[in-house]
């Protein structure tokens, strides 16, 4: 892995004790997949590839309605696949692997699953593509990811503030099926989110492990973001985020 690879392994595995108590709306989305997997025409007892399995919310989901199935949960940060395991018990094959860059032979799969990871890959198209050709003919990827409109309200409140927001760019839609092409749908869907205030949005992405800016974004300076915080107050906070799907057949 990279350096930048490094640091967020780093800041998941931080957050590995924190996640499952901070991440409410991971675990919605997680499930809103679920529903859109089990929707698709999957053979019998698939083979499953997951992709940031985090600490096993999708597996946790999704495994009981695909009956034989066989699981393997990849993640790049230590922590998070031993808290999948405690989750998940031993029915689930675990390897520790950037979903970016698999490390997987000529192993092929039914599906292959993602829940809020690849976002965090250098070309995120480029990443998926990849995902696709370890389909077997026939097969289905089912990931969600995050869209261009993420957080919006955040990056205002910070550009209002005379600074600018870490937040990575995302792609829209139309942008990421483009880049990925033909067959693959991709479907957008806006997920609100309210917090107790500025500061529960930020402690949010903290114990989640998404707090950090972007590697090419220069990190907002402590003193600055205590200004922010002060002047927002105690007011509450809405932040948006905005989820594309990406459901692609593998001819």
């Amino acid at each position: 892995m990279n350096a930048w690879k490094d640091t967020l392994a780093g800041r998941f595995d931080r957050a590995a004790a924190t996640y499952d108590g901070a991440a409410g709306p991971q675990r919605r989305i997680a499930e809103a997949l679920v529903k859109r997997i089990l929707a698709l025409p999957l053979g019998a007892a698939p083979e499953v590839l997951e992709i940031g399995c985090g600490t096993g919310f999708l597996a946790d989901a999704l495994g009981p309605g695909l009956p034989g199935c066989r699981w393997l949960a990849t993640d790049l940060a230590p922590r998070m696949l031993e808290a999948c395991a405690r989750r998940l018990g031993p029915g689930v094959q675990l390897k520790l692997m950037d979903g970016e860059c698999p490390d997987l032979g000529d192993r092929r799969f039914d599906l292959v699953v993602s829940s809020l990871a690849v976002q965090w890959f250098g070309d995120p198209a480029a990443g998926i593509r990849r995902l696709h050709r370890l389909l077997r003919p026939g097969g289905m990827l089912a990931v969600t990811t995050l869209g261009a409109g993420t957080f919006a309200e955040w990056r205002t409140v910070c550009q209002a503030a005379g600074m600018a927001a870490g937040t990575p760019r995302y792609p829209t839609a139309e942008a990421l099926g483009r880049a990925l092409g033909p067959g693959a749908r991709v479907h957008h869907a806006a997920w609100p989110m309210r917090y107790g205030g500025l500061k529960a949005f930020l402690d949010h992405l903290r114990l989640t492990g998404a707090r950090g800016a972007a590697p090419e974004r220069p990190p907002m300076p402590p003193a600055a973001l205590g200004r922010l915080l002060r002047s927002w107050g105690t007011a509450p906070f809405r932040a948006t985020y905005e989820v594309l799907t990406v459901i692609w057949r593998a001819e």
